[in-house]
């Protein structure tokens, strides 16, 4: 290794930043370039660049390239910012089989906590795969010659997650590693099927065309950023809201879904309360989860290196309740307005949204005058999400304030219960309409367009 960062930004950074390089006795010169361009050449100690990253957030591949006294390139080293950057890993290797048949996949992983993971989900061409053991598990039948590819996903805690994946078959050998990019996609019908081979000629990265490896729905997730002061606010409408519910649960109008809860029309309301109506209604669709994610930082040190986190909750499936009822009765840390960051949070939730790959948007539920300290301005986010392929969707339990707009664009106010469920299917709507595209390659995704080609569908931004 001849040359590697020093200066590691593991947070979201713009601006300009001071980029500190580490090199081999051999190195004559060092260049750094961002995005492809040249930025800045050292040719000496001391190994600092100054790169400006620009006044926008966005993603970015910052590469260090070594020269010798003659120019000649002797390595490189990338760094890719304002993505997520990995604290677990995992890789898998296929070994054995014949003509498709008897394929063996061997999966191997390490993350920082040192655990098993508590959960692990296999999927082989955008199906799920029920495997007994994570770490070593057969195949099924496939034709070799096609492309296929498979996905291993690992949670190790709420926070804490790492992804393998192998494409093999076709052109593709066993033991080539796998670099892919995932592109969201969205179609104009839910039902529509998208097929590898109609998307040649679809994508593409500047002037090169990109390769589609494989297509997929899968799990598909929410990121949910909710100001401190919204819940009650949202709390006492609900609580009207799920009066009226009750009433027309007890004239066997409203029944709930899960199969669990016996119910009796005529002594609903004395089993059950008002508000636990709101549990069985306005849910996602299935193969959809949300979670919370709390507009503040918590702070820590490790190995002399301070750090700043949001606290996140579990992932919660639609059997854990509905929408309302899952943000009336969710647990907020204990926080205070001043420490409230919303767009950062915001920030934060779209690039962890998009670090797994899958079907996502992310939800800013705003109450009457949300405060906000935040360092990076709502505008810049926004942008930011959408060169990530991350939707967002804004809501208020309020009037939508011309504050509201001027910051966050289209604000959606749900201050009325047919008004929150209506946006609830909504959510749930575009989810459902989305696909992922796997690419060939590792691409930043501001730079991923669709081609003429590319007929009913549109980049998911």
């Amino acid at each position: 290794m001849q040359v590697a960062f020093v200066s590691l930004f593991l947070g979201l950074v713009l601006g300009v930043q001071p980029v500190e390089l580490t090199v081999g006795p051999e190195v004559a010169a060092v260049e750094l370039r961002l995005d492809g361009a040249l930025i800045g050449r050292i040719e000496g100690a001391p190994w600092v660049v100054k790169a400006d990253l620009g006044d926008s957030l966005a993603p970015h591949r910052l590469e260090a390239i070594a020269q010798d006294a003659q120019g000649t390139e002797l390595s490189r080293a990338v760094q890719w910012l304002n993505l997520a950057r990995a604290q677990a890993e995992a890789n898998v290797v296929l070994e054995g089989g014949k003509d498709g048949h008897g394929v063996i996949a061997h999966v191997a992983w390490e993350s920082v906590v040192r655990q098993e993971p508590r959960e692990v989900s296999v999927r082989f061409d955008g199906r799920p795969l029920e495997v007994s053991d994570p770490r070593r598990f057969v195949l099924p039948d496939h034709d070799p010659q096609q492309l296929h590819l498979l996905r291993v996903e690992l949670e190790f805690s709420a926070n804490l997650g790492a992804v393998a994946e192998r494409v093999f078959g076709g052109g593709y050998g066993n033991e080539t590693a796998t670099e892919l990019t995932a592109v969201p996609v969205t179609v104009a019908d839910a039902g529509r099927e998208l097929a590898v081979a109609g998307l040649d000629g679809w994508l593409r990265s500047g002037d090169t065309e990109l390769e589609p490896v494989a297509v997929e729905e899968g799990p598909a997730e929410v990121v949910l950023i909710m100001d401190r002061e919204a819940q009650p606010e949202l709390v006492e409408l609900a609580q009207r809201w799920a009066g009226a519910m009750a009433e027309a649960a007890g004239r066997g109008n409203v029944l709930p879904t899960r199969r669990s809860d016996k119910w009796d029309p005529y002594e609903g309301r004395r089993r059950m309360s008002n508000m636990a109506l709101l549990r069985h209604t306005m849910h996602l669709n299935e193969g959809q989860t949300l979670r919370f994610l709390w507009p503040f930082t918590q702070t820590g040190e490790r190995a002399d290196v301070r750090y700043a986190l949001f606290p996140r909750s579990e992932d919660h499936p639609p059997a854990d309740g509905g929408v309302l009822w899952l943000l009336t009765a969710a647990q907020q840390p204990a926080f205070s307005a001043q420490e409230q960051r919303l767009a950062d949070a915001v920030a934060v939730a779209g690039m962890t949204a998009a670090a797994r790959g899958r079907r996502r948007a992310v939800v800013l539920l705003l109450g009457e005058n949300p405060a906000d300290s935040s360092g990076f301005d709502p505008k810049l986010v926004r942008s930011y999400l959408s060169d990530l392929g991350v939707p967002l969707h804004v809501w208020t339990v309020a009037k939508v304030s011309r504050e509201m707009e001027r910051a966050w664009g289209d604000v959606t106010t749900v201050r009325r219960e047919s008004w929150f469920r209506a946006a609830v299917e909504d959510l749930a709507k575009d989810l459902d309409r989305q696909r992922v595209v796997w690419v060939d390659g590792l691409h930043l995704p501001q730079t991923v367009s669709l081609s003429s080609q590319a007929k009913g569908v549109r980049l998911v931004r």
